[in-house]
């Protein structure tokens, strides 16, 4: 038990204190709580702390999960493994969340990210502004289309907007990246099989086609080398053969970021999005006969 001494229980399972004192009178535990986890993601690194202290200082985790915490649970599984920290098992469950953990630990730029499950915004309010700055974006973590995302420019618009949201559901807020368009790649098992750029209505942050965007499709051979490479090892690292990848290109610098993979994308009508389907799924029936 000795190597052991250092333990996160989270979240703390009724009686631990008995249970633990009767493995060894002295070993150390932390009763933890997904109330006090966060989720920082600033550049290219990483961090999950709770309470304030960073979960790769705990010698060992004992991992557990409720249906609400259960994506939140998996992305504390994801740190733990790339820094080869013992935790116990967990199912996978994916989310916003998860997705953002894994880019990040394989070296796919995202925008600068905060997640905390968060009940009174005001006491992460000036972690929210350290790590995404202003203007951010705040987007339901398993959310779609755009719903329940709000494009906000100072702290008082922040309190307002998060007021106004479902409390059932979760949130991750991000730095807001200045753009043209987004870039949406479809990926047909590790192959990219249609882009298209899409500019955004006037007035509207969200460069998504049921919020007004404007597609532009481009040939393949048109797409740039670096698009194409984000939207593939993004796909390969989540596991998927089919996947349509959002990145976004920042204006200013030029610089790609990964917003997100969507796992049931829409299919545009006489487009390479119908025939990139048609390319997927005939390799699939091909397998299967």
């Amino acid at each position: 038990m000795s190597k052991y001494t250092n333990l996160l229980v989270l979240p703390a399972v009724e009686h631990v204190d008995e249970i633990v004192k009767g493995l060894s009178s002295s070993m150390k535990f932390t009763k933890g709580s997904f109330r006090k986890l966060e989720y920082i993601i600033k550049g290219k690194d990483v961090k999950l702390l709770h309470d304030g202290v960073d979960i790769r200082e705990f010698s060992s985790v004992w991992l557990s999960s409720f249906w609400r915490s259960r994506d939140l649970s998996y992305a504390v599984k994801l740190y733990l493994e790339h820094y080869k920290i013992q935790y116990t098992f967990v199912e996978k469950a994916t989310s916003k969340i998860t997705d953002q953990i894994v880019f990040v630990l394989n070296n796919l730029v995202t925008p600068d990210t905060f997640f905390a499950d968060i009940e009174v915004i005001d006491e992460h309010a000036e972690r929210i502004e350290e790590v995404c700055g202003y203007p951010l974006i705040i987007k339901d973590t398993q959310g779609s289309r755009g719903k329940y995302s709000a494009y906000i420019e100072n702290r008082k618009e922040l309190l307002k907007a998060y007021a106004k949201l479902p409390k059932y559901k979760k949130y991750i807020f991000q730095k807001f990246i200045p753009n043209e368009f987004d870039w949406g790649v479809l990926v047909s098992n590790g192959e990219v099989v249609s882009a298209e750029k899409s500019y955004g209505a006037n007035n509207e942050f969200r460069n998504n086609c049921c919020n007004g965007a404007k597609e532009i499709f481009v040939a393949l051979e048109d797409i740039p080398e670096q698009i194409k490479k984000i939207a593939i090892k993004a796909s390969n690292r989540l596991g998927l053969s089919w996947s349509r990848t959002d990145i976004i290109v920042d204006k200013n610098t030029g610089i790609p970021y990964l917003l997100e993979v969507n796992r049931c994308p829409g299919i545009t009508s006489g487009t390479t999005e119908v025939s990139g389907a048609q390319k997927f799924l005939r390799a699939h029936l091909d397998s299967v006969l």
